[in-house]
C-alpha cells in the first residue's frame, strides 16, 4: 500500500518548518571556463587550501592555509606548488602561529609594510562573537618554523542584530588591504549579495565596529579576495566567477568602478591573488590555476 504524506507533514516528521528558504540559480553559466590546473600543492600537511596571498617580501613565496579544525599553522609555497622551508627543518609541518588558536581561519592578506593579516573570521552559523583579525610581520619562510601574532584586531558588524540572524549573510571568507586600509567582503547565505566593510578602527584593547560600505550581487558565495599592489584593482572570487573590479579614484565605494565577470567551473576555489599579470588561484583539492588578466578584462559587466 502506498503511503501519501502531505508535504507538511513531511516537514515535522524531518523537524522542519514551512519557513520559505532561498535556492540559489544554476550556480555554473552555460559559457563558464572550466580551469585546468597548471601546478599542485606538493605538501601533504596543506590539505584544505583556503588562502592564497603573494608575499611582498619574499621571492616566489605564496602564503596559504588549510580551512577550519587544522592547527594554527601557516604554509610558503612556491609557484610550482612545493613547500618553501627551511633547509634544516627535516620534521616540517609549516610556521606554527605560537599565541594563536585557528577557530575558522579563511583568508590571508598582506600589505606593502610587510604585515600579514590573518583572516580568523570564518562564521558559518553567524553565530560567533568572537571574530578578529590577526596581525603579524611576514616571517622569512625559510629561516622560520615559530613564530607569534603581533596584534590582535576584535571585531563586530554594525548591522548584525542577531545570533544568529534572521538572515545568515555575516560569514566572511575574503580580506584585502588596500590603501593602507582593511577590508572584508561577506560571504551570503540567503541571498547572492555580498557586502564591503572597512575597518576604520583597529584597536588592539577593544572591539572594532566595522563600518559598511558598499554592498552588490556577485551572484554567488564570495571565498577570497585580493587587491592589487598600487590599489588599482581588486579581484573577488566565487564557486563560480572571478570578479576584477578597477577601484574608483574618489571614494572606496568599489562596485562603482568598472567590473569584469568571468566565469569559471573547477572545484571549490578559496583562495586568489594578484600575480604579475595573472590571477593565481587554489582550491581545497590542492590545485593551482594561472588566470591572464588580460583574459578576464573580456568581460565586462554593463
Amino acid at each position: 500500500m502506498r503511503i501519501v504524506i502531505p508535504l507538511t507533514g513531511l516537514l515535522l516528521i524531518l523537524g522542519c518548518t514551512t519557513e520559505k528558504l532561498f535556492i540559489p540559480p544554476n550556480p555554473y553559466d552555460a559559457d563558464a571556463a572550466v580551469l585546468r590546473a597548471a601546478s599542485r600543492i606538493l605538501f601533504e600537511d596543506i590539505s584544505e587550501s583556503s588562502a592564497l596571498e603573494k608575499s611582498n617580501q619574499f621571492d616566489d613565496v605564496y602564503w596559504t592555509l588549510n580551512d577550519s579544525g587544522d592547527k594554527a599553522r601557516i604554509f610558503a609555497i612556491d609557484g610550482n606548488g612545493k613547500v618553501v622551508k627551511p633547509r634544516w627543518a627535516d620534521d616540517y609541518h609549516g610556521i606554527t602561529i605560537g599565541n594563536a588558536v585557528n577557530v575558522d581561519w579563511e583568508d590571508l592578506a598582506v600589505d606593502n609594510s610587510g604585515t600579514l593579516y590573518i583572516a580568523a573570521f570564518g562564521n558559518n552559523g553567524n553565530l560567533r562573537r568572537d571574530l578578529a583579525v590577526y596581525t603579524l610581520p611576514e616571517p622569512d619562510p625559510r629561516g622560520t618554523v615559530v613564530t607569534r601574532v603581533q596584534n590582535v584586531l576584535n571585531f563586530r558588524y554594525p548591522d548584525q542584530v542577531g545570533f544568529p540572524p534572521a538572515k545568515k549573510n555575516f560569514d566572511a571568507e575574503a580580506l584585502f588591504a588596500m590603501r593602507g586600509k582593511l577590508y572584508l567582503l561577506t560571504k551570503h547565505r540567503a541571498d547572492t549579495f555580498t557586502k564591503l566593510y572597512r575597518f576604520d578602527e583597529t584597536s588592539t584593547s577593544q572591539l572594532n565596529t566595522l563600518t559598511l560600505v558598499d554592498r552588490y550581487d556577485v551572484g554567488g558565495m564570495v571565498t577570497a579576495a585580493d587587491a592589487a599592489n598600487d590599489g588599482s584593482m581588486v579581484a573577488v572570487l566565487t564557486y563560480n566567477s572571478i570578479w576584477l573590479i578597477e577601484t574608483p579614484s574618489d571614494g572606496d565605494r568599489l562596485f562603482s568602478g568598472k567590473k569584469y565577470r568571468y566565469p569559471i567551473m573547477a572545484k571549490q576555489c578559496e583562495g586568489i591573488c594578484f600575480d604579475d599579470e595573472n590571477l593565481r588561484l587554489t582550491n581545497e583539492q590542492r590545485d593551482i590555476f594561472v588566470v591572464p588578466l588580460s583574459k578576464v578584462k573580456k568581460y565586462t559587466v554593463k
